[in-house]
Protein backbone atom coordinates (compact mmCIF):
# COMPACT_ATOMS: atom_id res chain seq x y z
CA UNK A 1 0.00 0.00 0.00
CA UNK A 2 1.20 3.41 -0.97
CA UNK A 3 2.33 6.06 1.94
CA UNK A 4 0.02 8.69 2.29
CA UNK A 5 2.22 11.55 0.77
CA UNK A 6 2.03 15.38 2.07
CA UNK A 7 2.70 18.19 0.23
CA UNK A 8 3.10 21.94 1.07
CA UNK A 9 1.94 24.66 -1.26
CA UNK A 10 2.69 28.55 -0.93
CA UNK A 11 0.47 30.55 -2.66
CA UNK A 12 2.39 33.64 -3.53
CA UNK A 13 0.86 36.64 -5.21
CA UNK A 14 1.84 40.61 -5.08
CA UNK A 15 -1.78 42.46 -5.80
CA UNK A 16 -1.58 42.66 -1.95
CA UNK A 17 -4.01 45.60 -1.41
CA UNK A 18 -3.01 46.46 2.26
CA UNK A 19 0.78 46.27 1.77
CA UNK A 20 1.09 46.05 -2.44
CA UNK A 21 4.31 44.01 -2.98
CA UNK A 22 4.47 42.43 0.31
CA UNK A 23 6.08 39.00 -1.30
CA UNK A 24 8.66 40.86 -2.53
CA UNK A 25 9.57 43.24 0.57
CA UNK A 26 13.43 42.39 1.44
CA UNK A 27 14.62 44.46 4.41
CA UNK A 28 15.17 41.29 6.35
CA UNK A 29 17.85 40.16 3.58
CA UNK A 30 15.16 38.48 1.14
CA UNK A 31 11.80 38.61 0.38
CA UNK A 32 9.12 37.86 2.44
CA UNK A 33 7.81 35.02 1.41
CA UNK A 34 10.93 32.92 1.26
CA UNK A 35 10.99 33.18 5.26
CA UNK A 36 7.88 31.38 4.84
CA UNK A 37 9.19 29.03 2.32
CA UNK A 38 12.05 28.31 4.86
CA UNK A 39 9.83 27.33 7.84
CA UNK A 40 7.89 25.14 5.65
CA UNK A 41 11.29 23.48 4.03
CA UNK A 42 12.53 23.06 8.10
CA UNK A 43 8.98 20.89 8.57
CA UNK A 44 9.63 16.59 8.78
CA UNK A 45 6.32 15.56 7.45
CA UNK A 46 6.31 17.26 3.54
CA UNK A 47 7.80 15.74 0.22
CA UNK A 48 8.17 18.26 -1.40
CA UNK A 49 7.60 22.26 -0.54
CA UNK A 50 6.37 24.19 -3.69
CA UNK A 51 5.74 27.60 -4.25
CA UNK A 52 2.91 28.79 -6.36
CA UNK A 53 2.66 31.84 -8.21
CA UNK A 54 1.77 33.68 -11.43
CA UNK A 55 4.32 36.02 -10.73
CA UNK A 56 7.64 35.83 -12.64
CA UNK A 57 9.24 38.16 -10.27
CA UNK A 58 8.32 36.04 -7.51
CA UNK A 59 9.07 32.76 -9.54
CA UNK A 60 12.80 34.15 -9.94
CA UNK A 61 13.35 35.06 -7.09
CA UNK A 62 11.86 31.57 -5.34
CA UNK A 63 14.40 29.53 -7.85
CA UNK A 64 16.98 31.79 -7.13
CA UNK A 65 16.76 30.71 -4.05
CA UNK A 66 16.08 26.86 -4.69
CA UNK A 67 12.89 26.66 -4.49
CA UNK A 68 10.16 24.52 -6.42
CA UNK A 69 7.82 26.67 -8.55
CA UNK A 70 4.68 25.53 -9.94
CA UNK A 71 3.39 28.50 -12.78
CA UNK A 72 -0.27 29.25 -11.78
CA UNK A 73 -2.75 31.19 -13.90
CA UNK A 74 -4.27 34.88 -12.90
CA UNK A 75 -7.58 33.58 -11.89
CA UNK A 76 -7.23 32.09 -8.78
CA UNK A 77 -9.22 34.44 -6.72
CA UNK A 78 -7.61 33.41 -3.34
CA UNK A 79 -4.80 31.62 -1.94
CA UNK A 80 -6.73 28.19 -1.77
CA UNK A 81 -7.61 28.71 -4.75
CA UNK A 82 -4.43 29.05 -6.01
CA UNK A 83 -3.35 25.72 -4.17
CA UNK A 84 -6.51 23.70 -5.88
CA UNK A 85 -4.64 24.60 -9.31
CA UNK A 86 -1.22 23.67 -8.15
CA UNK A 87 -2.37 20.40 -6.49
CA UNK A 88 -3.95 19.41 -9.91
CA UNK A 89 -0.30 18.52 -11.40
CA UNK A 90 1.19 17.03 -8.28
CA UNK A 91 0.75 13.18 -6.95
CA UNK A 92 -0.14 13.99 -3.63
CA UNK A 93 -2.82 12.46 -1.00
CA UNK A 94 -2.39 16.03 1.71
CA UNK A 95 -1.74 19.60 1.05
CA UNK A 96 -0.74 21.98 3.43
CA UNK A 97 -1.63 25.81 2.04
CA UNK A 98 0.42 28.21 3.98
CA UNK A 99 -0.06 31.49 2.99
CA UNK A 100 3.34 33.31 1.91
CA UNK A 101 2.76 36.38 4.39
CA UNK A 102 3.42 34.09 7.45
CA UNK A 103 6.80 33.95 7.77
CA UNK A 104 7.41 33.11 11.50
CA UNK A 105 4.89 29.82 11.15
CA UNK A 106 6.37 26.61 13.42
CA UNK A 107 7.58 24.07 11.55
CA UNK A 108 6.19 21.75 14.05
CA UNK A 109 2.72 22.81 14.17
CA UNK A 110 2.84 22.06 10.27
CA UNK A 111 3.73 18.54 11.07
CA UNK A 112 1.30 18.51 13.96
CA UNK A 113 -1.29 19.66 10.52
CA UNK A 114 -0.24 16.69 8.49
CA UNK A 115 -0.19 13.90 11.41
CA UNK A 116 -4.17 15.61 11.95
CA UNK A 117 -4.93 14.80 8.31
CA UNK A 118 -3.22 11.37 8.42
CA UNK A 119 -5.68 10.38 10.91
CA UNK A 120 -8.24 11.02 9.15
CA UNK A 121 -10.04 12.71 11.54
CA UNK A 122 -10.36 15.72 9.49
CA UNK A 123 -10.47 16.60 5.74
CA UNK A 124 -9.68 20.20 6.66
CA UNK A 125 -7.11 21.35 9.88
CA UNK A 126 -5.95 24.93 10.43
CA UNK A 127 -4.76 26.17 13.69
CA UNK A 128 -5.34 29.02 16.51
CA UNK A 129 -4.01 30.06 19.51
CA UNK A 130 -5.03 32.24 22.47
CA UNK A 131 -5.14 35.99 22.20
CA UNK A 132 -4.82 37.58 25.11
CA UNK A 133 -3.96 41.16 23.97
CA UNK A 134 -7.43 43.08 23.59
CA UNK A 135 -6.47 45.66 21.78
CA UNK A 136 -5.26 43.39 19.04
CA UNK A 137 -8.97 41.69 18.98
CA UNK A 138 -10.35 44.65 17.86
CA UNK A 139 -7.76 45.23 15.21
CA UNK A 140 -9.35 43.65 11.61
CA UNK A 141 -6.33 43.02 10.75
CA UNK A 142 -6.20 39.70 13.26
CA UNK A 143 -8.59 37.22 12.25
CA UNK A 144 -10.81 35.88 15.31
CA UNK A 145 -12.53 32.42 15.54
CA UNK A 146 -14.97 30.75 17.85
CA UNK A 147 -14.75 26.79 18.11
CA UNK A 148 -17.35 24.48 19.29
CA UNK A 149 -16.39 21.90 22.02
CA UNK A 150 -14.66 19.65 19.87
CA UNK A 151 -12.46 21.81 18.13
CA UNK A 152 -14.33 22.33 15.02
CA UNK A 153 -14.61 26.09 13.86
CA UNK A 154 -17.98 27.62 13.81
CA UNK A 155 -16.87 31.55 12.59
CA UNK A 156 -14.11 33.57 11.46
CA UNK A 157 -13.97 37.07 11.62
CA UNK A 158 -12.28 40.73 11.37
CA UNK A 159 -14.62 41.73 14.25
CA UNK A 160 -13.07 41.33 17.83
CA UNK A 161 -15.16 38.08 18.66
CA UNK A 162 -17.06 36.73 21.03
CA UNK A 163 -18.63 39.56 22.66
CA UNK A 164 -17.60 39.16 26.17
CA UNK A 165 -19.88 40.97 28.46
CA UNK A 166 -18.47 42.16 31.72
CA UNK A 167 -16.64 39.69 34.11
CA UNK A 168 -16.33 37.07 31.08
CA UNK A 169 -13.38 35.24 31.01
CA UNK A 170 -14.49 33.22 27.68
CA UNK A 171 -11.26 33.13 25.54
CA UNK A 172 -10.69 34.65 22.53
CA UNK A 173 -8.87 32.68 19.89
CA UNK A 174 -6.53 34.05 16.74
CA UNK A 175 -6.70 32.36 13.83
CA UNK A 176 -3.20 31.61 11.91
CA UNK A 177 -3.70 31.52 8.50
CA UNK A 178 -2.66 27.70 7.55
CA UNK A 179 -4.95 25.16 6.13
CA UNK A 180 -4.57 21.65 5.54
CA UNK A 181 -6.66 19.75 3.04
CA UNK A 182 -7.35 15.98 1.85
CA UNK A 183 -6.66 16.11 -2.20
CA UNK A 184 -10.40 15.90 -2.73
CA UNK A 185 -11.05 18.70 -0.67
CA UNK A 186 -8.71 21.48 -1.72
CA UNK A 187 -9.39 20.30 -5.38
CA UNK A 188 -13.45 21.44 -4.52
CA UNK A 189 -12.86 24.67 -3.25
CA UNK A 190 -12.94 26.92 -6.28
CA UNK A 191 -16.10 25.37 -7.12
CA UNK A 192 -17.94 26.33 -4.02
CA UNK A 193 -20.63 28.57 -4.06
CA UNK A 194 -20.27 31.95 -2.06
CA UNK A 195 -23.49 33.75 -0.22
CA UNK A 196 -21.40 36.44 -0.28
CA UNK A 197 -20.45 36.36 3.78
CA UNK A 198 -16.57 35.26 2.81
CA UNK A 199 -16.28 38.50 0.60
CA UNK A 200 -17.96 40.29 3.01
CA UNK A 201 -15.55 39.48 5.66
CA UNK A 202 -12.91 39.38 3.04
CA UNK A 203 -11.93 35.57 5.06
CA UNK A 204 -11.95 32.60 2.23
CA UNK A 205 -12.67 30.57 4.77
CA UNK A 206 -15.66 31.09 5.62
CA UNK A 207 -16.87 29.62 1.91
CA UNK A 208 -15.71 26.46 3.17
CA UNK A 209 -17.58 26.69 6.80
CA UNK A 210 -20.84 27.90 4.99
CA UNK A 211 -20.66 24.56 2.15
CA UNK A 212 -20.08 22.26 4.92
CA UNK A 213 -16.82 21.43 5.04
CA UNK A 214 -15.76 21.17 8.78
CA UNK A 215 -12.46 22.37 9.88
CA UNK A 216 -10.66 21.17 12.57
CA UNK A 217 -8.71 23.90 14.70
CA UNK A 218 -5.14 22.46 15.88
CA UNK A 219 -3.70 24.78 19.28
CA UNK A 220 -0.81 26.42 17.82
CA UNK A 221 2.27 25.71 19.87
CA UNK A 222 4.23 28.65 17.99
CA UNK A 223 3.56 32.48 18.11
CA UNK A 224 3.55 33.75 14.52
CA UNK A 225 1.90 37.12 12.78
CA UNK A 226 0.86 37.64 9.66
CA UNK A 227 1.88 40.68 7.93
CA UNK A 228 -0.96 42.59 6.72
CA UNK A 229 0.26 45.92 7.22
CA UNK A 230 3.37 48.22 6.77
CA UNK A 231 3.27 48.37 11.22
CA UNK A 232 2.99 44.37 11.11
CA UNK A 233 5.80 44.13 8.81
CA UNK A 234 8.19 46.66 10.94
CA UNK A 235 7.38 44.42 13.93
CA UNK A 236 8.54 41.20 12.07
CA UNK A 237 11.79 42.95 11.11
CA UNK A 238 12.21 43.94 14.59
CA UNK A 239 11.25 40.21 15.93
CA UNK A 240 13.86 39.00 13.30
CA UNK A 241 16.70 41.30 14.02
CA UNK A 242 16.37 40.81 17.86
CA UNK A 243 16.15 37.08 17.26
CA UNK A 244 19.37 37.22 14.75
CA UNK A 245 21.05 39.38 17.74
CA UNK A 246 20.69 36.85 20.65
CA UNK A 247 24.44 34.54 21.06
Amino acid sequence: MRATTAVAIIPVRLGSQRLPGKALLADSGQPLFLHTWERAQAAREFSAVYIATDSEEVSSAAEQAGAQVLATSSSPRTGSERCAEAMQTLDADLAVDIQGDWPEIDPGDLDRMVTSLRSGEAKCVTLGCQLEDMAKAADPNVVKLVCDRHSSAMYFSRAKIPHRGAGSEYPCLRHIGVYGFDRETLLSIPNLPSSGLAEAESLEQLRFLENGIKMRVLTAQGEPWGIESPADYAAFLARTREAEAKP
